[in-house]
């Protein structure tokens, strides 16, 4: 039976009988000939399994953010994923990064489809630039969703208390909402975590929601701007304000 090569607009390439129709979504690549000539093709071209847009965010430059006391970086798609594994990098990081919330958020990460790969709305780490060290991370658990965005965020113990936690998410919060289709930025955290919903209060977040042990908060561009006003304070901020990736 003679097949032809398809490919998808992802890049990922598949192997069609001739007789049949190509399906929607895919696309004849030019390349046919027996099952054993298009499968020997296939292993020559499409070399790279990731989809054309997780290839791409790989490739792109990194979001970076930051004032004189820290800076947000961005964090490539392999970069998250080395955060899962025992041999990564930690030359720069403070002791106890990364955490349980890190590892959360990474994992959570790495189950997005390839449309939820979006440059700037992944998962940066804060780095302190007394020092150069990573003291915690903060990110948005998805892409926007009809105009709306939610960020999650933590700090190892040394990083706590010097006003870290509140800069980073209105750096953070600010660039969110300067993004064409972005009105609200939200998050969630436990109720015991009354640090972290100090932290969330001083950028301007309000509470809009609660259940049995969460509370919701949002905040939009009015909001942020009315924050801007008023200095951020310092304070100590908890292990994350995440749930899931």
């Amino acid at each position: 039976m003679s097949h032809l090569v398809v490919a998808n607009g992802e890049g990922q390439h598949s192997l069609w009988p001739h007789a049949v129709g190509v399906p929607s979504g895919w696309q004849a690549t030019g390349f046919s000939g027996t099952e054993e000539d298009c499968l020997g093709h296939i292993a020559e071209v499409w070399t790279d399994m990731r989809p054309r847009s997780l290839r791409d965010l790989s490739a792109a430059e990194p979001n970076v953010l930051g004032t004189e006391r820290f800076v947000l970086r961005e964090l490539t798609a392999d970069q998250v994923a080395a955060l899962l594994r025992d041999d990564a990098p930690e030359d720069d990081w403070a002791p106890g990064y990364p955490f349980a919330g890190t590892l959360a958020a990474a994992g959570g990460f790495g189950k997005r489809t390839a449309d939820q790969h979006v440059r700037g709305f992944g998962m940066y780490q804060v780095v302190r630039c007394a020092d150069g060290r990573v003291i915690g991370d903060i990110g948005f658990h998805s892409p926007p969703q009809e105009g709306t965005v939610e960020v999650g965020f933590g700090l190892v113990e040394s990083g706590r208390g010097a006003g870290y936690a509140s800069g980073a998410l209105h750096e953070l919060t600010r660039w969110a909402l300067a993004q064409p289709g972005v009105t609200t930025v939200v998050a969630r955290t436990l109720k015991d975590n009354t640090a972290s919903q100090a932290v969330l209060e001083r950028v301007g977040f309000r509470r809009t929601a609660e259940e049995a042990e969460l509370l919701h908060y949002a905040l939009g561009t009015e909001g942020l701007e009315q924050a801007g006003s008023r200095p951020v304070g310092h304070g100590p901020v908890a292990d994350g304000v995440r749930s899931g990736a």
